[in-house]
Order: C-alpha cells, then sequence, then structure tokens
C-alpha cells in the first residue's frame, strides 16, 4: 500500500505518535536577532545579508542510488522506504536534513489532523498528482519516503499553506477551511523586494523566507483567526505593495516544500529557508497595516495585485515594471475589448516562449521563456477573466488546472 493509500484506520508509526498536538506557539529565546534589523540596517546593507546564490547540486545516479533503485508510483510504501534508505547512506546527514527541514516545517504549521493538499508535478513528461490528507499523514516516514522518490525523479513537491476541509476532494475555495497563513511570492527583483519587506514598519517580520531558486523568494506569514475575503484581500495588497506575483495571491495557492529541490532548472536547486531561524509568532489581521485589494476594486481598476493602481481604472504602462506585469496588462486589456480568451492565451505563450530582449538595447535581456508557456498564459489569461468577472466559455482549452499545477 503506497503512503497516499494508507487508510485512516491503520495504526500509526512512533515517529507519528511523537507529533505535537498543537501548533507551537512563540518562544521569546529561540526567536532570531533578525528583528533587530529593522530601523538598524540601510537597505545596501540589509541586502548584502541575504544569501548569494547557493551552490547548485547536479542529480547523479552515483550519488543519488534513489533514482535508480525506486521504482514506480504504484510500489509499496516500504520499498520506496528501503530504497530512499540507499540515498540516507551515501550522504545520511544531507538526507536526514532534508527529511527533517520537510517534517518540522509541516508540523510547526499545522496541526497533525489538519487536511492538506500535497501537489507533485513533472513537466517531462507532464504529470501532475494531487494528494489530500492529514498533516500526520503527509509528514509520516512513509508518505515523505514517496516524495523524496518522486522529486528524485524529477517532480516539483508544493504543499497547501492553508487547511481544508476533512476528506476535502480538490483545493477549491469551496474545500477550504482555515485561513493558517498569508504569503507573497517575490519572482522577479527577489533581493531587493525582501529587503522591502523587512524595511516596513506596516507587515510585521515574516516567519518564514524560502528561496526556491537564485533571486527567487516565497515569504510567509503564520496568521490565526482570518476570514477567507479577507485573507485574499489582503493576499491581493501584500503582492502589490511588495510587488510580488499577482497570480500567487488566491488562499488555495500551493507554494514549495522546503527539504526537496526545483527541478524547474536544468540543475537541481534545494528549497530551504533563506536566512537565520525567524519569529515564531502567529500573527492577527491587526498586525498587517497594509490597503487590502478587493476582487471589486480589481474589477473596477482592471489592475493585478501590483503597486500603482490607476486612478482612472486603466493599466498605465509607466507603472508596469515586471514581464509578469505586462502579460498581466495584456490580458486585461485585450479582455475588455471583448477578444477570444483563447487567442489571447495563444499570443501570450508564443511571446513567454524565448528570450526577449529591450527594443532600445539588444543586449538587454527583458524576459526569460517560461518553462511551459501555454499553462503560464492559460493561468494568467483565466485570472484576469476571473478579476473582471467574465464567465470561462467551456470551448476554451484548460490543459492546467489552477487548482492543481503551480509553475514556480
Amino acid at each position: 500500500m503506497s503512503p497516499v493509500e494508507r487508510s485512516e484506520g491503520e495504526d500509526d508509526s512512533p515517529a507519528q505518535k511523537n507529533l505535537p498536538s498543537k501548533r507551537p506557539r512563540s518562544n521569546p529565546r529561540e526567536r532570531s536577532s533578525v528583528r533587530g534589523l529593522r530601523g538598524r540596517l540601510r537597505r545596501k546593507d540589509l541586502e548584502d545579508r541575504l544569501p548569494e546564490s547557493p551552490e547548485f547540486h547536479k542529480l547523479t545516479p552515483e550519488h543519488q542510488p534513489i533514482a535508480q533503485s525506486c521504482g514506480g508510483p504504484g510500489e509499496r510504501a516500504r520499498t520506496l522506504e528501503n530504497a530512499c534508505h540507499a540515498e540516507e547512506g551515501a550522504h545520511p546527514d544531507r538526507a536526514l536534513r532534508a527529511q527533517a527541514m520537510a517534517q518540522r516545517y509541516i508540523q510547526e504549521n499545522f496541526d497533525p489532523e489538519d487536511w492538506l493538499a500535497v501537489v507533485v508535478r513533472k513537466r517531462h513528461p507532464e504529470e501532475t498528482v494531487q494528494r489530500i490528507s492529514t498533516a500526520r499523514q503527509i509528514s509520516s516516514p512513509e508518505f515523505q519516503a514517496w516524495l523524496r522518490h518522486k522529486n528524485a525523479n524529477g517532480s516539483d513537491i508544493y504543499i497547501s499553506l492553508n487547511t481544508l476541509k476533512e476528506h476535502a476532494n480538490g483545493r477549491t475555495k469551496a474545500d477550504l477551511k482555515d485561513i493558517r497563513h498569508l504569503y507573497v511570492d517575490l519572482d522577479e527583483d527577489g533581493r531587493q523586494r525582501l529587503a522591502a519587506i523587512y524595511e516596513d514598519g506596516r507587515v510585521p517580520l515574516p516567519n518564514y523566507v524560502l528561496q526556491t531558486s537564485p533571486g527567487k523568494y516565497q515569504v510567509v506569514w503564520r496568521v490565526e483567526g482570518i476570514a477567507h475575503k479577507d485573507a485574499e484581500d489582503l493576499l491581493r495588497g501584500l503582492a502589490r505593495r511588495f510587488g510580488g506575483d499577482p497570480a500567487a495571491t488566491d488562499a488555495t495557492r500551493v507554494f514549495r516544500l522546503p527539504g526537496f529541490h526545483n527541478k524547474k532548472y536544468s540543475q537541481n536547486f534545494p528549497v530551504k529557508p533563506a536566512a537565520g531561524r525567524l519569529p515564531e509568532r502567529v500573527y492577527h489581521q491587526s498586525d498587517f497595516r497594509i490597503e487590502p485589494i478587493s476582487a471589486a476594486l480589481l474589477r473596477e481598476t482592471g489592475t493585478a495585485a501590483r503597486p500603482h493602481v490607476s486612478v482612472a481604472g486603466a493599466v498605465s504602462p509607466e507603472s508596469v515594471k515586471t514581464q509578469s506585469e505586462r502579460d498581466w496588462a495584456y490580458a486585461i486589456r485585450h479582455l475588455r475589448r471583448g477578444d477570444n480568451p483563447e487567442d489571447i492565451i495563444r499570443e501570450i505563450a508564443a511571446f513567454r516562449a524565448t528570450n526577449r530582449y529591450d527594443s532600445q538595447d539588444s543586449t538587454q535581456l527583458v524576459s526569460s521563456p517560461k518553462p511551459n508557456p501555454r499553462y503560464y498564459a492559460e493561468h494568467t489569461v483565466s485570472r484576469a477573466m476571473h478579476s473582471l468577472g467574465i464567465a470561462r466559455s467551456t470551448n476554451t482549452k484548460a490543459s492546467g488546472s489552477q487548482e492543481i499545477e503551480p509553475d514556480r
């Protein structure tokens, strides 16, 4: 029986029985001195303290035996676990640290009986698997062994940051139970925008900063007592204030799970905390003194959750700084003109399939290609249609569901 097929009635392993019954709360002695950074360092000094791009680690059969010894997804969990012990034998400290990092991240942020979604996505060939289970089950050695097997064989590993209803069949807004986290995805100019978050006194210090690839960060705050609608308004406000990805502002979003490798690029990149230990306290809505962005305002302005919403409600080219913003503005503009969404998807996908350079300076790279430009374009147009209140036609092809497939 695979870890995802394990029934709730089976006995828990010793490791599972030792899981804490409640999410740990703040321990002042363990808080990082990072709290003292705010107000005492210039931005340049703060950026210098952020990590440089870490070394890439190639996945080679001789160094990662699990890539050869683990079989297909239908094998029993014990076979996967034994195969993964071979990997630990080659690099026991690294493997054990990675597993402990993933398990601790889950245990620190969720109660054992919280229901969560795990998304396992492979790009070549395309394969996306979503499993919904409890935090206890997901952090179990058997389930972690299955995830390590999938990661070693080219799949990226993601986890939902907000809980789902018991025995949920999907990861839609109707399946959402409790808001446990707010977050912002810094996919461009990451170091500068992360420094801006540390400088800004209107938001608390984040609980987690995950470096997912060179210059890209996922910033996470632990929260409680925030309603679903208020959470998404705050997510849009955070993205707009700090230049985060406007597509990563839904409460059902999955983010990368630390302890695994980012498989999006030709070389592996370990997903891990980008700095020392950060605050452990759980925040409330009143701790975020920023302007929330409601869905209604988004429909009125036609602009994504990025800085500089135009007073006139149009998307101003001067206010748009990144290619993702330009793609969003393009989708909004053409949808408002009544263009066919499939045509817009096709144009954006073609544009994001290759490197793009500045029209005035051919040596200046403006944007790099997306690993899956078709999915990226569909996701951008789908979100733009939702923000404008436009129903998606059944004739519009959708090869990747926003519920299932992340692209970070």
